[in-house]
């Protein structure tokens, strides 16, 4: 009796250690599949480092929206399904896109691939701080493969641009490569992605930083502002009550000033629309806009003077007075007008 007893006891704790053991065994592995790199790999995307060489840039259009540029793009990927060049879509290319054929190669390990492209591309310029701008143009690639099957990694210490390829006018100020994720409304029909939440796919941004670097332009489409502005001034600074002068003579001189100031509306409205024809911009006012308008208003309040000082001559004003009043407002006004404009250069050529 008490053997049978020591058997049901023994049978008892082998039964009741089994589940453990069992426990024990399928939590091992479990730990081993999530350490091993076949589940590493399938929890993250495969990342493939990718590099680009500038060797040409022209055409650059900011009227157009567009710039030219001959550009080398590699990827080094641990496999060869997850090389990213093959099907990439180059995405603001404009219509003359040229690309070479991938140039496979195996490396320790690695797998290299080569494209060369040529080609215009779509850039949305803004020319609002002209002549003193900056820009970031970009060419985008974009992969043909979800994100959570491979992501570009942007190998920015093999990057590079040649040198000398900056177009006449401009200077290349900076070279970098950006990652980005871009989301999709869509998934093109793909039946393995869900429907209705779209495709989100890893792309490449070859960020080009560049800036004028021809000042002479400036001085070029403000010049006549400038000598309008100051033969304007003179007017006013010019001597008028003398006691020789009738009063006939007085109203010749502020009518001849209201000729000259007419002439200087119609000169700034020419360097206006001569100044359209070099720039464009299609949002806001550019800085050589706002200057034009900062001398329309100059020459407005000039010409409100003028015929004040005109209503005040007829009716007995004291002609000396007026012309104090003249010397003390010309100095105040272009001091004015220098503080204004000069603010507005600084903050386009520094800030904007």
């Amino acid at each position: 009796m008490a053997v049978h007893c020591e058997e049901s006891a023994g049978r008892r704790r082998a039964l009741t250690g089994v589940p453990g053991m069992l426990a024990a065994l399928f939590g091992a592995l479990a730990a081993w599949l999530l350490g091993s790199p076949a589940a590493s790999a399938a929890a993250e995307p495969g990342t493939c480092r990718t590099g680009a060489y500038l060797s040409d840039l022209y055409g650059l259009d900011p009227v157009g929206h567009t710039f030219g540029a001959r550009v080398t793009v590699w990827s080094v990927c641990p496999r060869r399904d997850l090389d990213p060049l093959p099907g990439a879509a180059f995405s603001n290319y404009n219509d003359d896109l040229e690309k070479s054929e991938p140039a496979l190669t195996s490396e320790k390990g690695m797998f290299r691939d080569v494209v060369r492209v040529q080609g215009t591309f779509r850039q949305d310029w803004g020319v609002r701080a002209f002549p003193f701008d900056r820009h970031r143009i970009e060419i985008k690639i974009t992969s043909r493969k979800e994100a959570e099957e491979t992501r570009f990694v942007p190998d920015n210490e093999d990057s590079g641009v040649n040198e000398g390829i900056a177009p006449p006018g401009w200077r290349i100020t900076g070279f970098r490569l950006v990652a980005v994720d871009r989301h999709f409304p869509t998934n093109f029909g793909d039946a393995t992605l869900p429907r209705g939440k779209g495709s989100t796919r890893s792309r490449l941004l070859v960020q080009i930083s560049l800036s004028r670097s021809d000042p002479v332009i400036f001085w070029k489409l403000t010049g006549p502002l400038y000598l309008m502005l100051l033969i304007g001034t003179a007017t006013f600074l010019l001597p008028s009550h003398s006691e020789e002068l009738g009063m006939g003579e007085k109203l010749d001189s502020m009518q001849s000033r209201l000729s000259l100031l007419g002439g200087g509306l119609f000169v700034v409205m020419l360097n206006m629309q001569q100044v359209n024809t070099v720039i464009t911009s299609s949002v806001g006012l550019t800085l050589i806009d706002a200057l034009h308008l900062l001398t329309l208003v100059y020459v407005l309040l000039a010409v409100v003077a003028t015929v004040l000082s005109w209503r005040w001559t007829v009716r007995g004003g004291d002609p000396e007075r007026v012309e104090r009043l003249h010397h003390r407002g010309a100095v105040i006004a272009l001091a004015a007008y220098a503080a204004a404009a000069g603010a507005m250069v600084a903050y386009a050529a520094y800030v904007g």
